[in-house]
């Protein structure tokens, strides 16, 4: 399983911080729970560690752990996909539905086309105004109510 690399975790991500000590997102809960006494056996008991079992431990966090890993075979897509690659390569052309197109498709009318995009002129839109009141927020007024002093 890897890790989303796209997603940000605040810290160290639980299942990497505990990987050393065999926790892995196929662990049992009961053997989260129980890697706290390795980890002080060990001495590897320390403020990351800890804040990683906390996180595995409840079950709730521990799901939203593991909805951020996704189940590859890494190489065996990897050999499918250099198959897949190879198989193209070997068999160059178009593809079906280009040729079911092209078929149907009389190249009279496909040219005919082609001449009447020629005339086509496509303008980038407006960027968009900002309302004028937007500049004017926050109101000195709006700011002032939000900071209060103790007398």
């Amino acid at each position: 399983m890897i890790e989303d690399p796209l997603t940000t975790w605040p810290g160290q991500f639980p299942y990497r911080v505990l990987a050393g000590v065999g926790i892995t997102p196929q662990s049992t809960q009961a053997e989260v729970n129980d890697v706290a006494f390795t980890l002080m056996a060990e001495g590897m008991m320390n403020p990351t560690t800890q804040q990683a079992w906390h996180q595995l431990r409840d079950v709730t966090r521990r799901l939203l752990v593991d909805l951020l890993l996704y189940d590859i075979d890494q190489e065996a897509d990897i050999g499918r996909m250099a198959d897949h690659v190879t198989q193209e390569l070997a068999n160059p052309g178009e593809p079906p539905e280009v040729t079911e197109v092209l078929t149907t498709i009389p190249v009279e009318v496909m040219a005919c086309l082609a001449d009447e995009l020629t005339d086509l002129h496509i303008r980038r839109p407006e960027p968009p105004k900002a309302p004028a009141d937007l500049c004017a927020f926050p109101t000195p007024s709006f700011t002032d109510s939000l900071i209060q002093f103790d007398r």
